[in-house]
């Protein structure tokens, strides 16, 4: 099987992948459109999926969080310096960074669709991204269980609710304002 489409479900179930790119062949419950020209094949090549730095010149902050309030701040204090992708899905954040390459991803500690070492392994599938710093957020009374649990995937923890003083020292110490001073 092709390396990008190995990527691409990791996180889902090979069959219910082949039915959505257009294998029927499974499928004979249900008839074939008559439209649809696209069937996939065994010996197909699926692209190399490589992301990319943006092309505004601004580093790129992924967020990912089942928490709305949570992803309209991090939006609110990155819009102005930073190209801001902020996600409620994970899945949805996979996707995106097919694509785009982040420079630094804050994810939720805890999250439903689909737990955060699952996403961080995922991440850490592309090459491109095996350095991209992950932070934690978590609420004070997490902070303790994070802290003794080093997990080596995880560069720190931010807590909750996301205060923009330790945001802006997490920024600079990853040194992405060096983007914002490049010409």
């Amino acid at each position: 099987m092709a390396e990008g489409f190995e990527k691409f479900i990791k996180f889902g179930d090979e069959e219910e992948v082949r039915q959505i790119l257009g294998n029927r062949s499974d499928r004979s419950d249900m008839q074939p459109d008559a439209n649809e020209d696209f069937v996939l094949e065994e010996d197909l090549e699926t692209p190399d999926i490589r992301p990319v730095r943006s092309e505004s010149g601004k580093p790129t902050v992924v967020v990912i969080d089942d928490d709305y309030q949570t992803l309209d701040i991090m939006k609110i204090y990155l819009a102005r310096d930073y190209e801001c992708a902020v996600f409620s899905d994970p899945k949805e954040a996979i996707f995106y960074m097919n694509t785009h390459l982040p420079d630094i991803i804050f994810m939720d500690s805890y999250m439903t669709v689909m737990s955060a070492k699952k996403m961080i392994s995922i991440i850490r599938l592309y090459k491109e991204m095996k350095n991209v710093p992950i932070y934690f957020m978590v609420y004070e009374e997490e902070r303790d269980v994070f802290e003794h649990r080093k997990d080596t995937e995880v560069e720190g923890l931010i807590t909750r609710p996301i205060a923009r003083g330790e945001l802006q020292k997490i920024l600079d110490k990853e040194k992405l304002r060096e983007y914002l001073t490049k010409d």
